[in-house]
């Protein structure tokens, strides 16, 4: 089984890790399988925390791209810590998107300062990570009535309409609650 994202929610607080193995096959698995490890571990840490723990532990492999992002669903607020060619969007309910930042480096190899970076994610707000197999160009506004569906859904149509093709893509579709009244 490809292990290349995790999720866990624990008190309206959502945690994800979302890791790309450099490369393909055998190899680039091993990679991503062991941040997501790490991330099973730690996964009640702040993001760069777990950003942290993930770089030593990926050493011994050929390094990955990584995202790991917490959102404290009852403040509507997200912390995220990225590095590599990983990216992630917020969409909101009234339209939108907020490009979410992601440092230079390899997770394993060559990282530079790790950082967090908070953003407000508001009631019915959408996040997006994916891996660099999927085009950044996508925009949920030109498929009407498309964010209101499941996030499997959402998923499906960035993966149909945005892959690259000539890589491996993993993207990660969360959605908050609507807003109250909505």
């Amino acid at each position: 089984m490809r292990r290349r994202l995790a999720a866990r929610l624990r008190s309206n607080r959502l945690s994800l890790i979302l890791a790309d193995g450099l490369g393909h096959g055998l190899h680039a698995h091993e990679a991503a399988r062991e941040a997501v490890d790490v991330f099973d571990a730690a996964a009640e840490s702040d993001p760069v925390r777990i950003l942290e723990d993930v770089h030593p532990a990926l050493k011994s492999t050929r390094g990955a791209a990584v995202s790991v992002a917490t959102a404290d669903l009852d403040r509507g607020l997200l912390r995220y810590a990225g590095v590599g060619n990983v990216a992630g969007a917020i969409v909101a309910a009234g339209g939108g998107r907020h490009n979410l930042v992601t440092m230079n480096g390899t997770a394993g190899h060559r990282v530079g300062r790790l950082q967090e970076f908070q953003y407000p994610m508001p009631a019915g707000s959408i996040l997006v990570l994916h891996s660099d197999g999927l085009s950044g160009g996508w925009d949920l506004a030109s498929y009407p009535g498309l964010k209101s569906r499941h996030p499997s859904v959402i998923a499906g149509v960035l993966f149909r309409d945005f892959s690259r093709r000539r890589d491996d893509v993993t993207v990660v579709v969360a959605k908050d609650r609507p807003p109250l009244g909505g």
